[in-house]
């Protein structure tokens, strides 16, 4: 009997509805270059990271503000108050890499303009 009790209670636990928690991947940055010192293909590889990692930022940004509403939504729907320090946390996440994005963008002109300053070959 005690084996039936644990199988009906395992079962009944298994059939409750989880929330499905998104995982948002925050992309890591690529390795600053010394424009004054790179060639040609370090400097285009370089770039090209750059932009790469600006495209995944959005993503991560989108992800995160898509999770937030689907929190938001849950506990709308839960009939539960939605707790603000969630809210926050995110925008807190969005904006360091927001902040990370921007800093490497102007990092990356000021590398792709000592590179065009260095002597032709």
């Amino acid at each position: 009997m005690k084996n039936f009790a644990f199988l009906a209670a395992a079962m009944l636990l298994g059939a409750t509805p989880v929330l499905a928690q998104t995982v948002c991947v925050e992309p890591a940055a690529p390795a600053m270059i010394d424009g004054k010192t790179a060639n040609h293909d370090q400097m285009l590889a370089f770039v090209t990271q750059t932009k790469e990692f600006v495209a995944k930022s959005d993503t991560y940004q989108s992800c995160i503000a898509a999770d937030l509403d689907a929190k938001k939504d849950a506990a709308t729907k839960a009939g539960t108050p939605f707790d603000e320090q969630v809210h926050q946390v995110a925008m807190a996440k969005v904006a360091a890499n927001q902040q990370l994005k921007d800093k490497l963008v102007s990092d990356t002109n000021v590398q792709v303009a000592f590179y065009k300053q260095q002597p032709k070959k």
